[in-house]
């Protein structure tokens, strides 16, 4: 989803200079001095602004989502026009320093070709197989908006098989769809929509398992334009991001612990809120993975505007009440 703040036009002018010139990213923080509400629940290790393109030009921008692969110790990201890339991040005692490229694809069918602009929006992202002491076997499930969809490909971006058009997808609109995805510890994969689908009331969306077809309303944070962004896994249940931009209104990053019931029934507890109008240096961040000991690396969609950033975020939480 679009989240475009209003700069003046001299500042715009130079953030593009600014971003045309980098081509590394540089450590930043998300915690300012100016903070007046710290997130107590959260321990940040490290935060990175990258730049607008790599050292080869391939663009960067339009992220939406993150998977960490701990067979090969690398991170994929997925942007919104159908870019995958591999990169290695480095950590120096624990922080998050440095991010090296290693190579960007093309996202393609099974026939080799490449996807039209309105089958390329990937949105979410999880592994297979990516932690199973082999190499070389990982398999990426991609969700897409527009031609709303699941489906799997090779590292090099090839797809692996013809799309998937779960149940759990009806009502989606091109822009709230399968925003948000993870691996549950008994439910298999969850797939969340950003936003409630056709027929669902105000402020609740719908996640669903692929495999068994179970779905749970999910509700909302109360922040006005509330939308759920990323999932991933935490403890014996999920971490949820949410992002609320409704302006003039401070824009809104949610930290939220999800349990779900067999019976279909959820419950989803606040863990950190962050807001611009509390000091804090956010973007619109839609992506969310976990590594190993309750650390996390969320990124955000600049939406290739240079009024915004991409930010690559880590941060570790307490272990979950149900550990």
């Amino acid at each position: 989803m679009p989240h475009r703040p209003s700069y003046p036009a001299t500042l715009l002018l130079i953030l593009g200079l600014l971003a045309g010139c980098a081509r590394e990213a540089r450590q930043t923080r998300l915690m300012t001095d100016n903070v007046t509400q710290p997130a107590a629940t959260v321990e940040w290790c490290g935060s990175l602004a990258l730049p607008g393109k790599w050292q080869d030009d391939t663009p960067v921008g339009g992220l939406s989502d993150l998977a960490w692969d701990a067979d090969e110790s690398l991170l994929y990201l997925v942007s919104d026009r159908g870019w995958l890339h591999r990169v290695r991040p480095r950590f120096r005692e624990g922080e998050l320093i440095a991010l090296d490229p290693l190579k960007t694809y093309v996202l393609r069918d099974g026939h080799g070709d490449a996807f039209e602009a309105r089958t390329a929006d990937a949105e979410s992202l999880i592994l297979q197989r990516a932690d199973n002491g082999k190499r070389g076997d990982t398999v990426l499930l991609i969700g897409f908006e527009g031609d709303t969809r699941l489906q799997r490909f090779y590292p090099n971006g090839r797809a692996v098989d013809e799309a998937l058009y779960p149940g759990g997808l009806r009502g989606a609109g091109d822009n709230s769809g399968p925003e948000a995805m993870a691996r549950h510890p008994s439910e298999g994969v969850i797939v969340g929509l950003e936003s409630p689908p056709r027929g669902n009331e105000v402020g609740v969306t719908r996640l669903f398992a692929l495999d068994s077809g179970a779905e749970w309303r999910y509700p909302l944070a109360d922040e006005a334009g509330s939308a759920l962004t990323a999932l991933a896994p935490y403890g014996d249940g999920l971490l949820a991001l949410e992002r609320a931009f409704a302006p003039p209104a401070p824009l809104v990053i949610s930290l939220r612990q999800v349990s779900l019931a067999s019976n279909a029934r959820l419950e989803v507890t606040t863990l950190a809120r962050l807001s611009t109008g509390e000091g804090w240096r956010l973007d619109n961040f839609e992506g969310l993975t976990a590594l190993p000991g309750h650390r996390f690396l969320m990124v955000s969609d600049d939406n290739f505007s240079f009024a915004q950033e991409t930010l690559l975020s880590c941060f570790e939480l307490p272990p979950p009440d149900a550990e």
